[in-house]
């Protein structure tokens, strides 16, 4: 896939999160590390989920915390975390494994990024992306199925 937007920066795997909201901590604080949102960013995202239901969770599997540009986006990015152990959201029955959180300061500059979610789920590879230990294997599942 031209144009990978994941990198060892934005990508951590086998994490340990107690909560959907500590998950959706770790995979924004890396936006944050990025440069690519505040701190209001990741709590406008917690916030939105308790008051609108896990609109975020978007596949079996698959969430994908994202809140409004003005909560805090300070540009285009998107980081990837995998959890050692499920989380499951208030209302949805369904555990998610891998986040992929992305801010975007427009309705059009994250469309890449979306692009590359919808490929993930229909080529089925949710389930191993979940299963990678390490970076490399990550883009070898990417890469090669």
């Amino acid at each position: 896939m031209e144009g990978l937007v994941l990198t060892e920066k934005n990508v951590k795997l086998q994490v340990s999160a107690d909560s959907w909201e500590e998950a959706v901590r770790i995979g924004g604080q890396l936006l944050v590390e990025q440069g690519c949102a505040k701190p209001s960013y990741v709590e406008g995202i917690i916030r939105a989920v308790k008051e609108l239901g896990p609109y975020i969770i978007i596949s079996d599997g698959l969430a994908m915390p994202h809140t409004r540009p003005e909560e805090g986006a300070a540009a285009i990015g998107c980081s990837l975390i995998t959890l050692k152990e499920p989380v499951l959201f208030e209302g949805d029955d369904c555990p998610v494994k891998v986040m992929i959180c992305f801010s975007a300061v427009d309705s059009e500059s994250h469309m890449d990024i979306l692009k590359m979610i919808v490929e993930f789920v229909e080529r089925g590879l949710i389930d191993d992306i979940a299963k990678a230990e390490t970076y490399e294997e990550l883009l070898e599942i990417i890469k090669t199925k």
